[in-house]
């Protein structure tokens, strides 16, 4: 494959110390947004035994009730993140999605939990496109991926501490069984849920030191603070749909893989293993919360190598191999007999998976205008939201429900989804590469 030749590099217009701490900043709420979302996944087994529900009503609690919200709100909030101040944007959205979350903890009905789970989709919706833009601002672009697959790999810190304090709480809270408070009674799961909500309120202070940064762009200022409107953004992404229409599918089919197999392994090595809730957090959450961030991480500094060495296409091509190296062993991991050879065949899977979210997701800021930089953002969270949190968690549920029909029969159900889907996003990947290869050269020639 041909290699792309890159700009000029850029020099950085904040010191380290600064662009790294705000890097860390928004990593740590990345990390507490995680919790207050993932934290249901542990939950799955009591919060069907209180509400009656299925694996299929589950797997609308885990995906499609996030993901609505996200629907409704990513692009109208990236559309303020890109004319306002990012970081009480960020500020919004993170008294929003931990209310809800201490607020799932009060539900007592299906509905009642599904509209608070809706309500948590601000988190990303906030969350992501105001912070790609903010990180954007701080560094060159030559150095982006790095910081980038930091803030992207913190979620996966976040998944797996979800893992871990939620397993350590739940069964502390479990041993005192349903407890009373001055407005209610509430079960074991119910309280998991309002601890966890808790975390925001140190977050909260420590957001309000981030210094929102001088946007970052090659347009006169006059023109800069004036962010383009919706119709313009589309424009540009359709103009460029070959590049743009099969990495928003090939990345979130990708994150659909990855996503799916969080939101069931805790309740695989529960039913097909015989662990506790407890022995899931210890045992699988360090490997999430190790593995995911190493995924991307090294993804996101290793393809800053590559395009230093000017392999432009770097972000692109090492997702799809990476994608491709996982799909063995996400089929053989929920099929074998041992659950310690399954934990580590799924971190192996965890590693390969997430590269392209360091990766991977770098292209965006990469070939777009800093104008129009967060709303492109949350097109592609938008989508990958429907799909990743949608369709796999509901899919592996439907799979155990109506065609195997056997709750531990959910190996299966794992055996088939995700490699599915991350065959599905190495093969969208490919068709990219050559439409983007030619658009990155109409950048470096100045003619986009």
């Amino acid at each position: 494959m041909a290699s792309i030749p890159l700009t000029k590099p850029e020099k950085a217009r904040y010191s380290d110390a600064r662009a790294w701490f705000t890097v860390a900043v928004l990593s740590l709420a990345a990390i507490v947004a995680y919790i207050d979302r993932q934290i249901i996944t542990l939950l799955v087994e009591p919060i069907k035994a209180d509400l009656g529900v299925s694996d299929v009503q589950m797997g609308l609690l885990m995906g499609i009730s996030f993901a609505l919200f996200y629907a409704v709100l990513a692009i109208p909030i990236a559309w303020v993140a890109d004319r306002h101040n990012r970081k009480f944007v960020i500020l919004v959205g993170l008294v929003c999605w931990s209310a809800a979350t201490f607020a799932s903890g009060l539900a007592g009905v299906f509905m009642a939990l599904f509209i608070a789970r809706m309500f948590i989709g601000v988190g990303e919706a906030t969350l992501s496109p105001a912070g790609f833009s903010i990180i954007s601002d701080y560094f060159a672009k030559n150095k982006l991926p790095g910081p980038i697959s930091v803030f992207t790999g913190s979620g996966f810190v976040g998944s797996g501490i979800a893992l871990i304090l939620g397993g350590y709480l739940y069964a502390t809270l479990a041993e005192m069984g349903p407890t009373t408070l001055p407005f209610g009674t509430f079960q074991p799961w119910q309280l998991t849920f309002m601890c966890v909500a808790l975390l925001s309120i140190p977050l909260f202070f420590l957001m309000l030191l981030i210094r929102e940064p001088v946007r970052r762009d090659s347009v006169p200022a006059a023109v800069q603070a004036e962010a383009p409107p919706a119709f313009e953004v589309a424009s540009f992404v359709g103009k460029h749909a070959g590049v743009f229409l099969p990495l928003f599918l090939g990345f979130s089919c990708l994150a659909a893989a990855q996503y799916g197999l969080g939101a069931w392994a805790p309740s695989y090595f529960i039913r097909v293993h015989d662990w506790t809730q407890l022995e899931v957090g210890q045992m699988f959450g360090p490997v999430l919360m190790i593995a995911g961030p190493l995924g991307v991480i090294s993804g996101g500094f290793a393809a800053e190598r590559m395009l230093a060495r000017g392999m432009g296409d770097a972000t692109l091509r090492l997702p799809m191999i990476a994608a491709l190296a996982a799909l063995p062993f996400a089929i053989a991991f929920p099929l074998v007999s041992s659950p310690f050879m399954a934990l580590a065949l799924l971190g192996v899977v965890t590693v390969l998976g997430t590269i392209p979210f360091g990766a991977g997701v770098a292209t965006f800021p990469l070939i777009t205008p800093n104008r129009m930089r967060a709303q492109v953002m949350a097109v592609y969270l938008l989508i990958a939201n429907l799909i990743s949190y949608s369709v796999s968690p509901l899919l592996i549920g439907w799979l155990t429900d109506e065609v195997f029909g056997d709750e531990k029969a959910i190996n299966l159900s794992l055996a088939v989804a995700p490699p599915v889907t991350i065959a599905a996003g190495a093969l969208l990947i490919l068709l990219a590469m050559r439409p983007y290869r030619k658009m990155a050269n109409a950048q470096s020639n100045g003619e986009i």
